[in-house]
């Protein structure tokens, strides 16, 4: 099993099933540091969704109040090994990182049950429950570190549209 990426490197490996148990570990680390600050933790990105191709990454999603709790995560996080640099310019989302050059684990800080929570929460599980989407996802995926193996934003910025249609269609499932 193979974790970590290099910066700025876009590469893809086989499902591990340690991942499950990596993110469970990191989590209790986490909740054990930040205490309170954190109201929910889960394990999104491709990391989470069993046979799935993924950038060797677990991504965490912690929920918490408001994101100036971010702020307030910062001395604990830096005692577990994270990075924060701050509001790099995603919406509703701080990222706290561990490992800098060669990261392991990504954790995205967002308000509990906020829209920016449940698309996380609904991408995992709609790929989870669906086999054929996921197929869909890994071979975009794939494609797209074939031609772009440097640079992850074009890589995120080329999956983006994948993403929104599955949420969209989950959104109007839902509504039924």
């Amino acid at each position: 099993m193979t974790l970590g990426l290099e910066q700025g490197k876009n590469r893809l490996t086989p499902y591990s099933p340690e991942w499950a148990s990596l993110y469970l570990d990191e989590s209790e680390k986490i909740l054990t540091v930040c205490g309170k600050l954190v109201l929910a933790i889960a394990h999104i990105g491709s990391t989470s969704i069993p046979d799935m191709v993924a950038k060797p990454i677990i991504d965490l999603v912690a929920g918490v109040t408001s994101l100036d709790d971010a702020e307030r995560m910062v001395p604990a996080m830096e005692s577990i090994g994270y990075d924060y640099p701050g509001n790099i310019g995603i919406p509703d989302d701080r990222i706290f990182g561990r490992d800098p050059g060669f990261r392991k684990f990504l954790v995205h800080v967002v308000v509990f049950n906020s829209t920016r929570w449940n698309n996380y929460i609904a991408f995992r599980d709609a790929l989870c429950n669906d086999k054929k989407l996921a197929g869909q996802y890994a071979q975009l995926k794939s494609d797209i570190v074939e031609q772009h193996p440097q640079g992850r934003a074009k890589y995120s910025e080329l999956k983006s549209r994948f993403i929104h249609d599955v949420l969209t269609q989950h959104r109007s499932v839902n509504k039924t």
